[in-house]
């Protein structure tokens, strides 16, 4: 149904190759018609079926697109400082997502800045608010991801936050990412 409303029939049941390349045409208007086809058929309720997409949307890149995003690199980064690994994968992720988005001729500006105790993770073309209007920001998808990315990477759960988002307006979506994980609660 949401793929139907979201005018992506042409996935039910054809979902894309596990190897995506240039052939298989996905485009970010495909992700931002499917964020807006999960925000219009879940209202609020789409926030963590959002997050737990944008999770396991992570976990999938990592396990059949590691080439893509650089996974051998950032299990050697290791032995470096956790804030160090945080960058290197969050940049590892953008160069990943700019790779995707070039096979498909499109170009995805994304930056990562140091602000102090966290990173920021800057997508000025974010697809999960193209076209839609919130007071609130809705990249729950992107969120899941960089949260499952890190985990994976570091062993340890990392606070997102997003922070800024083009649906309300602002140039670019910006989730800053803690330096340091989360300390676990008893």
């Amino acid at each position: 149904m949401v793929l139907r409303q979201a005018g992506l029939a042409q996935f039910v049941g054809n979902y894309p190759p596990e190897q995506l390349k240039v052939t298989t045409g996905l485009t970010l208007t495909h992700y931002a018609a499917l964020n807006a086809g999960l925000l219009n058929f879940f209202g609020r309720a789409a926030r963590s079926m959002s997050l737990r997409i944008g999770r396991q949307s992570a976990r999938y890149a990592i396990d059949h697109q590691g080439a893509l995003f650089g996974t051998a690199a950032l299990l050697a980064s290791k032995v470096l400082p956790v804030s160090t690994q945080i960058k290197m994968g969050l940049s590892a992720m953008q160069a990943g997502f700019r790779r995707l988005s070039q096979a498909v001729g499109q170009d995805r500006h994304l930056e990562l800045e140091d602000r102090g105790e966290a990173w920021a993770y800057i997508d000025y073309d974010d697809p999960t608010s193209a076209g839609k209007t919130s007071d609130e920001p809705i990249g729950w998808i992107q969120n899941g991801a960089i949260q499952e990315a890190l985990r994976w990477q570091i062993g340890k759960d990392v606070e997102v936050e997003q922070v800024a988002c083009r649906s309300m307006g602002a140039p670019a979506s910006i989730w800053l990412v803690s330096k340091t994980p989360k300390v676990p609660t008893a």
